[in-house]
């Protein structure tokens, strides 16, 4: 999991990011005044089971899976 400070996509600064085994999908959870105010659920449609995600130098999400795939999350 990790928390998205980059410049790349604005609209997710300091939102939390959650790699989910079971689920299938990564989480986005909008967090505000440490509550959590909204969530979103990214690439459930590739039925992947999401071993760690992180954000890279370029600003992007990086995520991987148990099957190896590497994701890069970006605006394009």
């Amino acid at each position: 999991m990790t928390f998205y400070s980059g410049d790349m996509i604005p609209e997710w600064k300091n939102n939390l990011f959650i790699g989910c085994l079971s689920g299938m999908h990564i989480v986005r959870l909008v967090i505000e005044n440490n509550k959590v105010t909204g969530e979103e659920r990214l690439l459930s449609e590739e039925s992947q089971r999401f071993r760690d995600v992180t954000q890279g130098k370029d600003g992007a999400l990086y995520a991987v899976t148990d099957q190896g795939r590497l994701y890069r999350i970006a605006k394009k």
